[in-house]
């Protein structure tokens, strides 16, 4: 007869293998194979009845939610997030997925919620998949709960993301690239980034685009032999790392390696319309990144001349471009809508450094006062949308809209004085961009402290002007 105690609860993974587990924190059987040991809380969540509701929710989203509006996402309550000491379920991930699919996905449009679903249920078993549902919830908790995030949230991202690295097998001889690693180095360079840990950020983009290299996403013999699906997946893939790569090599100084990829992502039939088209949307916006624009932004800026700038503010000038982004989702707007004032700003700080600008400028790109014509447009532009459409966007968009705040006080501060209206039109959107950027969570104290700086001379320059006191801390 078996002396040992029954055991009322056993783990996810020897509850699939329908093994004997002694049901400690790390059971016997996990720990001789070195599986992934976790505890369902929820015995509801693992019944076929609620495991097949579950995936109806999914297919919802799939089929039909991506086509909702983001107010009626903010309806829906975020799930609550466990503490960081305690066990991540299969339940929580599987509540994450609708989040998922509606702010992480449509621009990073690689791995489905059906795919998503499959990696969390062979978590247990599968160190790869474990690492990836790690990734999907941190980066999905970064950009879901930025409203209303505190010190436990970081902490809970930082312990996903450390669990993901953790837990990833190392590469050794006989090692298979996926696209499900790559997507997974992808993620965690997100978060990391979101952290402020912009080193780590870098090396784990470096090592999705060694991913996209060893799978071979530009050799044209290799994508043919794949489905239509796997073949528009893995260029979506490369245009990914591509845009990331670029933006890194602008706001960090990062050297760039990816040329851009032959061809855009295939039509794929599965892959919702709206996000198929802002995703290309997205490329296009990123391609102007071209290397002449990184090169004249990390290295010598006397190279930049008057008829370049001209011209590459023609191309960021599209009339085309804004009548097809304004038929795309709000979330999807507000991301291309920031990042074109973005680089418009950059635009004007490289004619800015030889000394191109003037008052009286005849084109808008070498016009002294364009930065406050941009805060104008981009304040008439967010003032239609939820503010949370905007911090969804995460790190990326602070750092955009960062840059454009700075560059706005300090052409208000050195400037030469205006009207008293204009002045205090321009102190108005200031205030709104404030507002704005200081909703961020992640906002490091170094840059808050910099503009904490510039609005107190603002305040000092502009005593008269009573909305000025709106800057004060």
């Amino acid at each position: 007869m078996d002396s040992r105690p029954r055991v009322s609860k056993a783990c996810d993974a020897c509850s699939r293998r329908k093994v004997r587990c002694n049901g400690q924190q790390r059971c016997q059987q996990c720990e001789h194979l070195d599986l992934l040991c976790t505890y369902t809380h929820n015995q509801l969540g693992r019944s076929r009845k609620h495991a097949q509701r579950r995936g109806q929710v999914i297919s919802k989203y799939r089929n039909g939610c991506r086509k909702v509006e983001l107010q009626t996402a903010q309806q829906t309550p975020i799930p609550a997030s466990p503490s960081p000491d305690l066990s991540f379920s299969s339940d929580y991930f599987y509540s994450l997925i609708p989040e998922y699919m509606i702010f992480v996905y449509p621009f990073n449009p690689i791995m489905t919620a059906e795919e998503v679903e499959d990696s969390i249920g062979r978590m247990g078993t599968d160190k790869e998949h474990a690492a990836f549902v790690y990734a999907f919830a941190a980066g999905t908790i970064d950009l879901t709960q930025s409203t209303h995030a505190t010190s436990i949230t970081s902490s809970q991202i930082s312990e996903l993301v450390r669990r993901s690295i953790e837990v990833q097998q190392p590469l050794l001889p006989g090692f298979r690239p996926s696209v499900l690693r790559a997507m997974t180095s992808i993620l965690i360079q997100m978060c990391f980034m979101s952290l402020g840990q912009h080193d780590l950020g870098f090396f784990y983009l470096r090592e999705a685009i060694s991913m996209t290299h060893i799978l071979r996403v530009e050799d044209k013999a290799v994508l043919a032999s794949l489905s239509l699906a796997e073949r528009s997946r893995r260029q979506r893939l490369y245009w990914l790392c591509f845009i990331h790569e670029r933006f890194m090599s602008i706001v960090h100084f990062t050297p760039a390696t990816l040329s851009p990829h032959a061809v855009f992502p295939e039509i794929d039939p599965a892959l919702p319309v709206g996000i198929s088209q802002g995703w290309t949307q997205v490329i296009k916006t990123f391609l102007l990144l071209e290397p002449t624009f990184i090169s004249l932004w990390i290295g010598d800026r006397t190279h930049v001349t008057a008829t370049w700038v001209e011209q590459k503010y023609r191309e960021l000038d599209d009339t085309l471009w804004e009548l097809e982004v304004s038929m795309l989702s709000e979330i999807q707007q507000a991301d291309l809508v920031i990042t074109r004032q973005w680089m418009r700003t950059l635009l004007w700080q490289m004619a800015m450094s030889n000394c191109l600008l003037s008052s009286h400028a005849s084109c808008p790109s070498l016009s002294l006062e364009l930065p406050l014509r941009l805060s104008s447009q981009l304040r008439q532009f967010l003032t239609k949308i939820s503010q949370n459409t905007i911090r969804v966007h995460g790190s990326s968009i602070l750092s955009k809209l960062l840059e454009i705040i700075n560059t706005i006080a300090d052409v208000v501060i050195h400037l030469p004085q205006a009207t008293l209206e204009e002045t205090t039109s321009r102190i108005e959107d200031i205030v709104f961009m404030k507002t704005v950027v200081f909703s961020f969570h992640n906002l490091q104290q170094v840059c808050k402290n910099i503009l904490i700086e510039k609005f107190q001379v603002i305040r000092d320059r502009f005593p008269g002007i009573e909305v000025a006191s709106q800057l004060a801390m």
